[in-house]
């Protein structure tokens, strides 16, 4: 993709186009260059008469460029003639505890609702169920209250075209926790539709949980009851886990990085929480095109164009704080305090597609090098023109040098920055996030794959709505980096560094997030899709090892949960009625256990391959009578794909290690079919169970079933027993349990003995 400014925009997509003229092109406008000219003229009619038509230009250079894209709200619009003025996405109120001021905000929520905005609050100041009123009677509680919210955005239109999202967050010390955990279960019971939920997690309360220790559910001071921990944790990531949500907000880490620390907490997110903010905040989004800044895609000598993106970061701060000053707000309570602080969110989009044009893995070590140095030069880049816009117009007159130089984020910043705010203060108090950009993406950015998410697929079929009510229709559109490649090389196979969604490990994926994060003042919007045979325990585990990373947030999506995806696969016809699981690529090594097996004096060699924690393949040697296969003792080893059908083990760490050279093809067996058609039922998630009661099914074994089956049941975990007949778990209704012994519920965790 070329770096040079375009004067014309060209669409690659017909589906881009069309999403674009559907959500942008609103006030008559006949071309994209008649939208971004007007969004630039409008914005910078905040500017000093004799800089506006520079500054307009400028404007319009990035965006027609395809360099800079502003958020949904301004391209909707923001123009000089435009009646709707809101250029705002998202907003924060506050709920305090009393039904005059629930209801209060309840009409403040509506207000902007009705403008557009996205609302996020939090309910913790709310009394818990049951608690004394006092003018008598009793409290019906938080989810109670949210219930009232979630039916008035059901009534609301956002400027006559979709409802407002929300987001509604709950402290971990509620006496309501549990409820509030447990109230939205998917297509299950449809609550709180019009909400995504979140939960405020504490550093006590993780550190209780590593000890296995109590915790107090709390409220004005008062412990209503003491839970174990652990019990508490379980059902908050079995929800999750099941029905994807809550969230996470990981509270205190948040509160560590707030630039206005000694004047408010930072309490609450918008819906998607890319933004962590206080009450009556706003959020002012646009993004930088990451693969608008890489010269020559695909070659040895693709380069990303740092100093061009450094001054696309300037031109888009200067570009968020006029909006700040030409905007309409919904209440005067968020206009005093959000130019009173002028806090902006500026971030990127196509990190997978430029990762890409760069030949670079998503959730290699190479690409968390890359997402660090990029988003570490967006930080100072963005706090650079900051200090600058500052000595020109002003600082954010909450500004205070003293104590913001204090704050813990401004602190790691290189030192020259630190000097020039001490010397010219700064205009914005934070200024950086990661949004998700999806329609932008789609549209401006190509189909590039969206804010810090990799692609989801190199092409999909994707549910649009087509204006007619809720009628939907269904295209197929191509990942961005995907076409360039088709285009420019002309090849019709995708290269080995160009990865999807299914291929990447969950840890890598969270090692990425936290080197950005660590240069982001604000949150980043990402959802971490889980691998199709992801277990339960593995993701109790992900949760902790996110918040010892250092996200401010986490969010999952399990493919095999409860709540449906809209992008989904095109391999579905309207007639299948069995849910067919993608299964995750194969990397070119896999770590794996050796077990050498001796069945009626005859010896065999089976090897498991594991992705991720979990069984992947099945490889079996036949071992000849007259032969001996050296592994030397070894259990443990890599599988290296090295070719098509040809693998070789690998034995030891030190060198010269030992190498069993395409060792399916040496030790050539009769059973190899069914040891592949093992291995495929493994990867595309089928419960172990189910594989081994069909290898017992047969009243005449074959050694293979007779060794693979015994292989195979010492990866069951403690507590599962492989028996006949399965029904469906009592606590999820998703699982598949078994009717006698102990029953282990594979999706939830639940677990029973008799």
């Amino acid at each position: 993709m070329s770096i040079t400014t375009q004067k014309k925009f060209t669409f690659k997509q017909p589906i881009s186009e069309e999403i674009f003229k559907r959500k942008y092109m609103l006030h008559d406008e006949e071309s994209p260059e008649t939208v971004f000219r007007g969004v630039a003229d409008e914005v910078a009619s905040a500017e000093a008469e004799g800089l506006r038509k520079e500054i307009a230009d400028r404007f319009y250079n990035e965006i027609v460029s395809g360099r800079f894209i502003p958020a949904g709200r301004i391209l909707a619009n923001a123009r000089p003639s435009s009646p709707m003025k809101n250029y705002n996405n998202c907003f924060t109120i506050d709920v305090e505890d009393s039904l005059e001021n629930i209801y209060e905000s309840l009409g403040e929520d509506a207000v902007i609702s009705k403008m557009g905005g996205g609302v996020g609050f939090d309910i913790s100041k709310l009394r818990p169920k049951g608690d004394s009123l006092s003018r008598g009677g009793e409290s019906s509680g938080v989810v109670s209250f949210l219930r009232i919210f979630d039916q008035s955005a059901k009534t609301i239109m956002t400027g006559g075209q979709r409802r407002s999202a929300h987001i509604a967050l709950l402290d971990i010390t509620h006496p309501d926790i549990e409820e509030f955990i447990t109230v939205k279960q998917g297509d299950k019971n449809k609550e709180l539709t019009q909400f995504n939920i979140s939960v405020k997690i504490t550093d006590e309360f993780i550190s209780a949980v590593e000890r296995d220790g109590d915790f107090d559910l709390s409220f004005g001071g008062k412990v209503y009851r003491t839970v174990r921990a652990r019990d508490l944790y379980d059902k908050l990531a079995k929800n999750a886990f099941i029905h994807n949500e809550p969230g996470i907000f990981n509270s205190d880490t948040v509160q560590r990085y707030n630039n206005g620390y000694w004047a408010f907490k930072m309490d609450r997110v918008n819906p998607c929480g890319e933004l962590v903010m206080p009450s009556y905040s706003l959020c002012c989004l646009a993004a930088l095109n990451l693969s608008s800044f890489v010269s020559e895609p695909f070659t040895k000598e693709a380069d990303f164009n740092y100093g061009l993106f450094a001054e696309s970061v300037a031109t888009g701060i200067r570009f968020l704080d006029d909006v700040l000053d030409v905007t309409d707000y919904p209440l005067e309570k968020i206009e005093t305090f959000s130019k009173q602080w002028r806090r902006v969110g500026l971030g990127f989009t196509a990190l997978g597609t430029a990762m890409s044009m760069l030949g670079i893995t998503y959730g290699s070590d190479e690409s968390i090098v890359f997402a660090a140095d990029m988003s570490r030069t967006l930080r100072d880049a963005s706090y650079r023109a900051s200090t600058e816009l500052s000595e020109e117009k002003g600082s954010f007159p909450s500004f205070d040098a003293e104590k913001i130089l204090e704050a813990s984020f401004i602190r790691k910043l290189p030192e020259d920055i630190r000097e020039s705010i001490a010397n010219f203060g700064l205009r914005n108090i934070q200024m950086n996030t990661v949004a998700p950009t999806g329609t932008i993406s789609l549209s401006i950015g190509q189909n590039c794959s969206s804010g810090i998410e990799p692609a989801f697929a190199l092409q999909y079929d994707r549910n649009i709505r087509t204006g007619r009510g809720e009628e939907v229709k269904t295209e197929t559109i191509y990942d961005a980096a995907w076409l360039a490649w088709k285009d420019i090389t002309g090849e019709e196979k995708a290269p080995e560094w160009m990865v999807t969604t299914a291929d990447i490990d969950p840890y890598r994926s969270i090692d990425l997030q936290a080197a950005v994060q660590e240069n982001i003042d604000h949150s980043i919007s990402k959802t971490l899709n889980l691998p199709p045979d992801t277990t339960f325990d593995q993701y109790k585990e992900l949760f902790l090892y996110a918040y010892r990373k250092g996200l401010k947030g986490f969010t999952t999506f399990n493919p095999q949960g409860s709540m449906k995806g809209i992008l989904e696969y095109s391999e579905k016809t309207e007639e299948e009625t069995i849910s067919r699981d993608t299964a995750p690529s194969r990397p070119a090594e896999l770590p794996c256990d050796i077990h050498r097996v001796k069945v009626q004096g005859k010896q065999y060699i089976v090897i498991t391959g594991r992705l991720n924690g979990s069984l992947y393949e099945v490889f079996w040697i036949d071992v000849p009578d007259d032969q001996e296969v050296y592994i030397n003792g070894y259990t443990k080893g890599i599988v290296r794909k090295v070719g098509k059908g040809r693998y070789d083990l690998v034995m030891g760490e030190k060198n010269p290690r030992l190498v069993l050279e395409d060792f399916t093809s040496v030790y050539d067996t009769p059973n190899a079919s069914l040891a592949r058609f093992v291995s495929m039922a493994l990867r595309h998630g089928t419960p172990l169970q189910f594989i081994i009661k069909q290898l017992q099914k047969d009243t005449h074994f074959t050694d293979f079933e007779r060794v693979a089956g015994r292989v195979l049941k010492t990866y069951i975990q403690e507590g599962e027993e492989v028996i006949s007949g399965e029904k469906r778990c009592p606590e999820c209704e998703t699982g598949l349990v078994f009717r006698e012994g102990c029953a282990t519920c594979p999706a939830c965790g639940w677990s029973k003995c008799k």
